[in-house]
C-alpha cells in the first residue's frame, strides 16, 4: 500500500467516527460567545471547523491534507481550503477567532505564527487545543506493542520558543472527560492511527483489518458499549498587534 492509499484510508476513518470532543472544549472555552469570521488551521476532514461553525457566522478550514480536504462535507457557512502548511494566503485582519486544533505539533513553524498574527483581528483569540483518548488498555487487549516514535506526540504543544510579538498568553487547562463508544466507533478510532493501523494489518495480515477489528472488539466486550477516558488540553492567546 503506498502513502497516497495509506492517507486515504487513515482519512477515511479519521471521517467516520472522531468524538465529539471539538465540541466540548470549544464550548467550555468560547461559552455563549459569537463572532463574524472565523479560522480554523489544520481542519483535517472538517470536524473541528463544523465544531468552530457553532460560534462563527462565517468559517473557513485550511489544512496541507488534500486527502483529508477531500472527505470534508458541503455545509452552509464552512469553506475549506488547501494551504502549504505554513503561509496563510488571506487579508490581514481577516478573522476575528482562529483555532488549532491537534495541528500545531505538525506545522509549527515562526512563519506560520507570524501570519496567524497578520490575518487576525486585534483582539481575536488564539485557541490552541487537542485531547488524547487513553487507548494503552485498548491496545494491550489487541495484543499490539507501540514503539516509544508512537507516542511521542505531544498534545500540550503552545508557541513557547517562537517569537510571540502580537500575542498575549491567557491561559493553559486540562481537564478529563469520560466517553462511551461503539465497538465500530472504537475501531474507527483506531484505525485513523497510520502506527497503529500498520500494526492491526500484520496482526490480521489484512491490507483493511477494520471488520476483523471489529469483530474482536465485539467479542472482548460482549457487545457492550465501551468506556474511554479522555484527556483535554488547550493554550490560549489573544492577538494584540496595534
Amino acid at each position: 500500500m503506498n502513502s497516497e492509499d495509506y492517507n486515504a484510508l487513515i482519512a477515511y476513518h479519521y471521517q467516520s467516527y472522531r468524538p465529539p470532543l471539538h465540541a466540548i472544549i470549544l464550548k467550555n472555552y468560547l461559552s455563549e460567545k459569537k463572532f463574524d469570521y472565523g479560522l480554523d488551521i489544520g481542519c483535517g476532514t472538517g470536524k473541528s471547523t463544523v465544531a468552530l461553525k457553532q460560534f462563527c457566522k462565517e468559517t473557513v478550514g485550511v489544512d496541507p491534507s488534500k486527502a483529508m480536504l477531500a472527505k470534508t462535507a458541503p455545509e452552509q457557512g464552512i469553506t475549506y481550503e488547501y494551504f502549504n502548511g505554513l503561509q496563510l494566503h488571506h487579508k490581514k485582519d481577516s478573522y476575528d477567532v482562529i483555532t488549532l486544533a491537534g495541528s500545531w505539533w505538525y506545522g509549527k513553524s515562526q512563519t506560520l505564527l507570524n501570519d496567524i498574527v497578520k490575518v487576525g483581528r486585534r483582539g481575536a483569540p488564539v485557541f490552541l487545543y487537542d485531547f488524547e483518548i487513553l487507548l494503552a488498555p485498548i491496545y494491550q487487549k489487541l495484543q499490539l506493542k507501540l514503539h516509544s516514535h508512537i507516542t511521542d506526540y505531544d498534545h500540550f504543544i503552545d508557541f513557547n520558543g517562537f517569537n510571540m510579538e502580537g500575542l498575549q498568553f491567557i491561559s493553559k487547562v486540562s481537564d478529563e472527560v469520560l466517553l462511551k463508544v461503539t465497538a465500530q466507533e472504537l475501531a474507527h478510532l483506531i484505525c485513523s492511527e497510520q502506527a497503529v493501523l500498520k500494526l492491526l494489518q500484520l496482526k490480521f495480515d489484512d491490507s483493511h483489518p477494520f471488520k476483523k477489528l471489529v469483530n474482536e472488539l465485539e467479542n472482548s466486550y460482549k457487545g457492550k458499549n465501551i468506556e474511554l477516558l479522555a484527556r483535554t488540553f488547550s493554550t490560549s492567546y489573544k492577538i494584540v498587534k496595534r
